[in-house]
């Protein structure tokens, strides 16, 4: 038998093999959620920042500007894998004073495959099919609160107070699409792309708390019943959507102009469906009065055909216009607005029990009990990048992008905001830079992208340090009232790898 090496291949192929050896073994990628801009590509219009609407775009035209598709004049295979990404997150006092959320993560970047076709037949056409990345998101952590402290009003002394919590969420949004320009004249270029989309979301909540004798007390009193509180989320789906994207790219001796208009997606199905809530408190006692407060279990659950999902994306518009001088040095610029959503369900699921209604101690936050929902406020992100020519067949790239994040201080009325996935709003910003090489015809990329971002004042989850047996203002149990002093802080450093290969063109 016959064994093929890497050094027994022919060098044209060298290339293509080491990459789709990157490619097939990459995973996911962090990002923060509830941000436009977080996704990173891995190729040209990365190093850029993204600031390639006015053309620039490379293979990421598709995405940016379909209407940069025709500034190719050969047909190109992009492959682009990362190498690593080390992620640092840590929000404060999320669980209580001093109960902070802290991951730290070095996994491998997602891809990006894309194949951009130039007809020979007529070259005012040009093709483009891609498969991208456009957000990966996941942060997790379980732990636990155990204390001795007097907290309830009907036992003497102290009481051992046990609280054990977990929060995953596990977001990804994946998109398959294929576009085409058409060349007006030498100098205007239309182009469109339709894509669909597949938003997938792992959630789940947990906070499980129990209040009572410690241990060497067990047998004082056999009467004695354990003050509980369990609050209990779970949210699965794949939402799969449809959008398109319409662009238009007008061309100069030395200055290019772009706009790009995204559409809202619209909603075609969805599978992987089931959620479920349950919330419960028992043997607690009101401080004021005394007198036990009523024992409730609220738990309901649904799946597949009992429930309906509609995650939406906003409609959107991008400018940009890129400069270039004397042929070495070029300045690209990037504006994209994105409208605002109202409030809206995004979750939805057949109830089988009329809660609210049977106890008229439950108020509104109990109605619907399996309803999620979601929106989004308008943002605008600019975006900077510079390019020049180091030397022949060497390029080097640089840009900054902001990255806001649409749910920060959003008004969820008429609904509230406990109906919501909990998550983090952080404002991010990022800094990219890199080099390209054109060898035997073929072009490979390697840059860096190092991304920041901090808020504060932040509510905090739950409040599971200045607990106590029960709050009659608020009906909360075993817990104190959320306090808005939550800082989270987010780095983030992926250095990645990437390589077109160019059919048709001169070595």
């Amino acid at each position: 038998m016959n064994f093929v090496t890497i050094s027994t291949l022919p060098k044209k192929i060298i290339f293509p093999v080491l990459c789709c050896l990157l490619l097939f073994c990459s995973f996911s990628v962090i990002a923060q959620s509830s941000n436009y801009w977080s996704r990173n590509f891995n190729e040209e219009s990365s190093l850029l920042s993204g600031a390639v609407v006015g053309g620039g775009a490379g293979p990421a035209a598709i995405y940016y500007n379909p209407a940069g598709i025709g500034e190719i004049d050969e047909s190109k295979l992009t492959i682009n894998a990362s190498l690593f990404s080390l992620e640092l997150f840590n929000a404060s006092n999320v669980w209580g004073d001093g109960k902070d959320l802290n991951t730290m993560r070095i996994i491998v970047v997602p891809r990006f495959i894309s194949y951009m076709l130039q007809p020979q037949q007529n070259k005012k056409w040009n093709l483009e099919v891609a498969f991208l990345s456009n957000e990966n998101f996941k942060v997790e952590d379980i732990n636990n609160v155990d204390d001795l402290k007097d907290v309830l009003e009907n036992i003497p002394g102290k009481e051992r107070y046990n609280a054990n919590y977990r929060y995953d969420n596990d977001f990804s949004d994946y998109w398959v699409g294929a576009g085409g320009s058409y060349k007006i004249n030498p100098n205007l270029i239309l182009g469109t792309s339709m894509f669909v989309t597949t938003r997938t979301l792992r959630y789940s909540y947990m906070v499980d708390i129990e209040a009572g004798s410690p241990v060497k007390d067990l047998n004082s009193d056999p009467n004695f019943k354990t003050a509980k509180f369990t609050n209990i989320e779970y949210l699965k789906f794949n939402n799969y959507r449809l959008l398109w994207k319409f662009g238009l790219l007008y061309k100069t001796d030395n200055m290019s102009y772009g706009l790009n208009i995204t559409t809202p997606s619209f909603n075609a199905y969805a599978d992987g469906k089931r959620v479920m809530r349950k919330r419960s408190q028992s043997n607690i006692t009101n401080p004021e009065t005394g007198e036990p407060v009523t024992d409730y279990l609220i738990s309901d659950f649904a799946e597949v055909k009992d429930m309906r999902v509609n995650y939406k994306n906003p409609l959107s518009v991008a400018a940009g216009l890129s400069w270039q001088n004397n042929n070495d040095k070029s300045l690209f610029l990037t504006l994209e607005y994105f409208f605002g959503l109202d409030p809206y369900k995004m979750v939805e699921g057949n109830e089988k029990y009329e809660i609210a209604n049977d106890n008229p101690l439950l108020k509104e936050a109990y109605k619907e009990w399996l309803t999620y929902v979601w929106g989004a406020k308008p943002v605008i992100n600019g975006a900077i990048g510079y390019r020049w020519i180091a030397k022949e067949n060497l390029t080097v790239m640089t840009g900054f992008r902001t990255d806001f994040n649409y749910r920060k201080n959003l008004n969820y009325s008429p609904y509230i905001e406990s109906k919501t996935v909990k998550g983090f709003t952080i404002d991010r910003y990022h800094l990219t830079g890199g080099l390209t090489a054109h060898v035997l015809g073929q072009d490979l990329m390697a840059g860096l992208q190092y991304s920041f971002g901090i808020e504060k004042n932040q509510q905090q989850f739950i409040n599971l340090t200045d607990y106590v047996e029960f709050d009659p203002e608020t009906g909360r149990a075993l817990q104190g009232n959320p306090k808005n002093n939550v800082t989270s802080l987010s780095n983030s450093l992926s250095i990645y790898f990437g390589a077109t290969f160019n059919f048709g063109g001169k070595e």
